[in-house]
């Protein structure tokens, strides 16, 4: 396009080949790495439902596509995906997942809602309320890992002490064996 001359645009390099002669760049590429620089997995985000299929919605985040899957819009059973959202309708929902490699974002609504079926029954209620469910939500994904950590621990520290009580028992053996000789 010649609006680009003279402009400095941010590019990221795809394929470098000197044999050939070949560079392959991505402006878009550079532009979606630059932006998920500044997201995180919980960051609750402003968006714009862009397109809608079987399988979900695809919401536009600062330039950069994410997708609401189904699954991921309300703890309730969706049975008419365009009853709930709308192409050209403002949202917020909840980082899930990032892959900042290929520019993927996943996202949610159910995460962020107090009752089951608030993105169903009213909408309204999870976007106003967003940022303290997510904080809410966080919290409890946080002691959560806590507790499975510590629950690894104390199985690791039961077969370290189970180890002890079997060594123990053999070395006992062992001894038995030289006093009866």
């Amino acid at each position: 396009d010649e609006d680009l001359i003279g402009q400095t645009l941010p590019l990221k390099f795809l394929e470098v080949n000197r044999d050939d002669n070949k560079l392959v760049v991505s402006n878009r590429r550079a532009v979606v790495e630059t932006q998920m620089e500044d997201l995180s997995r919980g960051d609750v985000i402003d968006g714009i439902v862009k397109a809608l299929k079987p399988y979900g919605a695809f919401v536009e985040v600062g330039g950069m596509s994410g997708l609401l899957h189904i699954s991921q819009i309300s703890m309730d059973r969706i049975n008419d995906l365009e009853a709930v959202l709308k192409p050209g309708q403002r949202i917020k929902c909840m980082i899930i997942d990032h892959d900042k490699v290929n520019g993927r974002i996943a996202l949610s609504t159910k995460t962020l809602e107090q009752e089951p079926g608030d993105m169903i029954k009213d909408p309204q209620r999870v976007y106003d309320n967003a940022e303290e469910a997510a904080r809410v939500y966080l919290e409890k994904q946080e002691l959560e890992r806590k507790k499975r950590e510590e629950s690894a621990k104390d199985i690791v520290m039961g077969l370290g002490d189970a180890l002890d009580d079997l060594t123990e028992g053999i070395e006992g053996d062992g001894e038995k064996e030289e006093e009866a000789s």
